[in-house]
């Protein structure tokens, strides 16, 4: 059994200032272990501030740029919640633009907790089955997504997950990313 099964792939992490330290720092880790290179990306100019527990967390290194970024160079994206993170995003216009082309081309897509909502931003929630953050759930519905209450909803290759169960949404998204071989299309 191969203990590296993402060797080779790399992995974008998106994320604005006030981004859910945990539901960063988890997936980084399991993904890091799995041989992927995971690269943090933000609109932060150098260093990115997490939320943990009720206040600022700790800083994290920016590896690149939103507006440089491009889906066509990664084979997974994750999106950790922190409704300040998915606040700032939704307002981005190269923030939406990068998780519209993940969607739209069936890549690899890990919306965790609150990240789920960028989906209304980017106009993608309608027709999707997701899960998420009760805090996001209302605005996923009215945006036409099938809410499911369970931690973590598979459909196509997004996962989704309530948060509380970052460990299996890791588990099934690094199965995608190992098997995807499929093309990117950008979009406009």
């Amino acid at each position: 059994m191969n203990d590296k099964p993402l060797n080779g792939r790399t992995i974008a992490l998106m994320v604005a200032n006030g981004f859910d330290e945990i539901e960063f720092t988890a997936p980084q880790k399991r993904l890091i272990e799995a041989g992927a290179k995971v690269t943090v990306v933000s609109r932060a100019n150098g260093l990115v501030n997490g939320w943990y527990d009720g206040g600022w967390g700790h800083f994290f290194p920016v590896d690149a740029d939103l507006a440089d970024t491009l889906a066509v160079d990664y084979d997974g994206l994750i999106v950790p919640g922190g409704i300040r993170s998915i606040e700032k995003m939704s307002e981005d216009p190269h923030a939406k633009r990068i998780l519209k082309a993940f969607l739209r081309a069936d890549m690899p897509t890990a919306l965790i907790g609150d990240g789920a909502k960028l989906m209304v931003a980017s106009e993608d929630a309608s027709g999707r089955s997701v899960s998420g953050s009760a805090e996001v759930k209302d605005a996923l519905i009215e945006a036409g997504a099938d809410w499911q209450d369970e931690g973590v909803v598979l459909s196509g290759n997004l996962v989704s997950s309530s948060g509380a169960v970052i460990h299996q949404a890791m588990e099934k998204f690094s199965e995608f990313v190992a098997k995807y071989e499929g093309e990117v299309i950008e979009a406009a």
